[in-house]
């Protein structure tokens, strides 16, 4: 005799948009009153009879690409153990609905309302009918075309084609942390606000509604040095108004201002990618440790950028850097990158006091020295690839004892100077004005004039 077979379900009565999605899970089993089930057999519509030997599945169903709704014919038969299949198959109409894909900016990710040259954000895109049925992601910035993208690719990135021409065009799109960009996109506006926007559709055509961010000021690239703060908000003027008076002109990003509100959500690639549109970077920053407003990652702004900053020297730019290190700073993040080799591990301190002085291994630079007594100064061991660039007259405490180095420079393989690093703040050395203004002018217009 045949074997019978039955769905566990025998009709679905639903109607409009009480209809099923296109993702439906369905049962049946069989019996053989002289024999046994060996496997089923399943068909959708007019297709193909399927051999299997499960009893359910979840089934991602097509529908047709412009329709909102269709009905699938399901059938089930049992095949037993003398090759016999059941005459009358199991049946269900199954009626579904398409129901439109989602897309939405990762708020958190998103660029703050003012930013440098890029625009980066995350975005998460899923469909209710199971996010295999996305088929296409679309971006846009303000009134421009829509640009397809890869749904795969869930971290973008923006930037002028030319960021130091004003107004709008085209611009450039990055995934993720890749080095070249993928796509052009046109409408951006360069010195100006955007608004980007998102769009998904699935395998029926149905599209999501747009998503879009708040209005973003994107600032123009008005000069090849990029000023880098990592000082409160007086400290920084402090640095910009030194570099102004020393240098032609000057782009600059504030890191520490509202508690670190503005610095990079992805340090890699907004950063890198603002950075590498520069010839010249001065980052001045203090030793305290932040958290990064995205990845809720600890650190000093340094640990954050040091990967950055060792692709911009591998790409002959030219870094600058004004720092000081807490007691027992971690170098390894940053230590082969900056030349620091140790700091000495002898216990007390190193004094630098307002009536010593900063003296340069190099002849044609300026001494230096602090117009207050420096309580802790930060020698250190320089890497082997760098030369000691500045020694300062330091007074021991405590039993201390160690280098006098408070600068180094290093060189690439031309014998051009590609980093020049203090650990003594340079808004420090500032009793002789002059000297201040000399030491950063001749970095800035000499050492890096190449």
């Amino acid at each position: 005799m045949a074997p019978e077979t039955k769905l566990s379900v025998e009709n679905i009565n639903l109607s409009g948009d009480k209809r099923l999605n296109s993702t439906v899970n369905l049962t049946w089993f069989g019996t053989d009153v002289d024999g046994y089930v060996r496997h089923y057999e399943i068909k959708i519509n007019e297709g193909e009879w399927l051999k299997t030997q499960i009893q359910d599945s979840t089934f991602l169903f097509d529908i047709d690409p412009d329709a909102d709704s269709t009905d699938i014919e399901f059938y089930v038969r049992a095949v037993d153990d003398e090759n016999v299949a059941d005459p009358t198959p199991a049946y269900i109409k199954v009626p579904l609905k398409n129901s439109p894909p989602i897309v939405s900016f990762d708020k958190a990710s998103v660029t703050e309302d003012t930013t440098n040259l890029v625009i980066s954000f995350r975005y998460r895109a899923s469909d209710p009918d199971g996010d295999a049925t996305l088929k296409k992601g679309f971006v846009r910035a303000n009134d421009g075309a829509w640009l397809e993208i890869d749904l795969n690719q869930k971290l973008i990135s923006l930037i002028a084609e030319n960021t130091s021409t004003l107004g709008k065009g085209n611009a450039k799109l990055y995934y993720g942390i890749e080095k070249n960009a993928s796509l052009t996109i046109d409408g951006f506006v360069n010195g100006g606000d955007n608004i980007i926007q998102l769009k998904v559709s699935d395998i029926a055509n149905s599209e999501s509604k747009v998503d879009s961010t708040i209005n973003i000021y994107t600032k123009a690239k008005t000069s090849d040095l990029l000023a880098v703060g990592g000082h409160n908000k007086s400290l920084s003027a402090t640095y910009n108004a030194l570099i102004a008076t020393n240098y032609q002109d000057l782009d600059v990003v504030d890191y520490a201002r509202d508690g670190g509100k503005y610095q990079p959500k992805f340090w890699d690639p907004t950063f890198r990618l603002l950075a590498m549109e520069y010839d010249k970077i001065f980052f001045h920053t203090e030793e305290g440790t932040t958290s990064n407003p995205f990845s809720g990652l600890d650190g000093t702004l340094l640990d954050f950028a040091a990967p950055v900053i060792q692709q911009l020297i591998d790409n002959n730019k030219k870094v600058l850097v004004s720092t000081s290190f807490s007691n027992g700073a971690d170098l390894s993040i940053i230590g082969d990158i900056l030349s620091i080799d140790s700091f000495s591990s002898v216990r007390g301190q190193a004094f630098f006091t307002n009536d010593s002085f900063a003296l340069s291994t190099d002849a044609t630079y300026p001494i230096v020295q602090p117009a207050n007594f420096l309580l802790a100064a930060d020698p250190f061991y320089p890497g082997v690839n760098a030369e000691v660039f500045y020694n300062a007259q330091l007074t021991p405490s405590g039993g201390w004892s160690g280098p006098r180095c408070v600068a180094i420079r290093r060189r690439n393989n031309n014998n051009q100077v590609n980093l020049v690093l203090f650990s003594v703040e340079l808004h420090k050395l500032n009793k002789n004005s002059i000297n201040q203004n000399q030491l950063i002018s001749k970095i800035l217009n000499e050492a890096f004039n190449w």
